[in-house]
């Protein structure tokens, strides 16, 4: 019996999928907020993007950043949850 690791034809190796990236307009479509919205989140470092070139002007967003940004906003509970007020009975 052999200790050496078996070699996985180049056919068969898993091949790796490179996300495209996707521009402002899409990424404010995604996570539902205005465009303008998007690029001050994403010149503020609170949203994951990409400056293109040295002006900081364009960016590049991966969707799949874009979505674990988004449920960890959703899960970290950072809105508290608002009280009923008036008559409320509940």
């Amino acid at each position: 019996m052999s200790t050496q690791p078996t070699r996985i034809p180049p056919r068969e190796r898993l091949r790796t999928v490179r996300e495209a990236p996707v521009n402002q307009q899409y990424a404010a479509r995604f996570l539902n907020l205005h465009p303008k919205t998007v690029l001050r989140k994403a010149r503020e470092g609170s949203l994951p993007a990409h400056p293109v070139g040295t002006c900081r002007k364009r960016w590049h967003f991966y969707l799949s950043e874009l979505d674990h940004w988004l449920r960890s906003q959703v899960i970290s509970g950072s809105h508290p949850r608002r009280q009923p007020q008036g008559d409320y009975i509940g």
